[in-house]
């Protein structure tokens, strides 16, 4: 059985955002200032599934922007209503406490008193959800110079287009060599022929 299956059977993946460091524009510096991070930088959200497939990618946005307010710009829950409806089971994909607890997402249980299990269940999705930093950690180890961030010039070039390409490669060599994650949850990527299919 797969570990994704044991750890929560209706969870189908994990959203997260990701904050990348950008080389100080001439214009708009406040704009794409991330304050808690103290850096210019543009922000991304992917969720990916178990298998170490980003399936769903948005970005970028300003890099002054809240979690919660790429979730809207996402289209996200447009997208899913209706696709994690499984019948008698509702699919969810489980993200962290910045993300507001929604009929298609979940996060961590928050409060000074949490009851015995939603203190397990939380125990148990950090466990697993390590692995988000897998998936976008392998964007970086790919293609190294989108961690550049001298080189991420805003109004010089295509920044977005390039992290978003370097998305689908990475999804690709997932598909041909597997991933961290889709090991961790014992679980195959799908063939490249399927992937660029779907």
């Amino acid at each position: 059985m797969p570990l994704w299956t044991a750890v929560h059977p209706s969870c189908i993946g994990f959203i997260d955002g990701t904050v990348r460091a950008i080389c100080r524009p001439s214009r708009q510096q406040r704009f794409v200032y991330n304050g808690q991070k103290r850096k210019h930088a543009l922000k991304y959200q992917s969720v990916y599934t178990p298998d170490g497939i980003i399936r769903h990618f948005h970005g970028p946005v300003p890099g002054s922007r809240h979690d919660a307010s790429l979730l809207s710009s996402s289209k996200l829950a447009d997208e899913v209503s209706g696709l994690l409806d499984g019948g008698e089971v509702q699919y969810v994909i489980y993200g962290d406490p910045g993300y507001a607890r929604l009929s298609f997402l979940l996060s961590p249980f928050q409060g000074s008193a949490l009851t015995t299990r939603h203190q397990a269940f939380n125990k148990k999705m950090s466990s697993v959800r390590v692995s988000v930093e897998w998936v976008f950690g392998d964007v970086l180890r790919y293609w190294a110079f989108t961690d550049y961030h001298k080189n991420q010039k805003l109004h010089l070039q295509a920044v977005g287009k390039i992290y978003h390409i370097a998305v689908v490669l990475t999804n690709v060599m997932t598909c041909l060599h597997g991933s961290q994650t889709s090991r961790y949850f014992r679980l195959s990527p799908p063939s490249l022929r399927a992937y660029l299919h779907e």
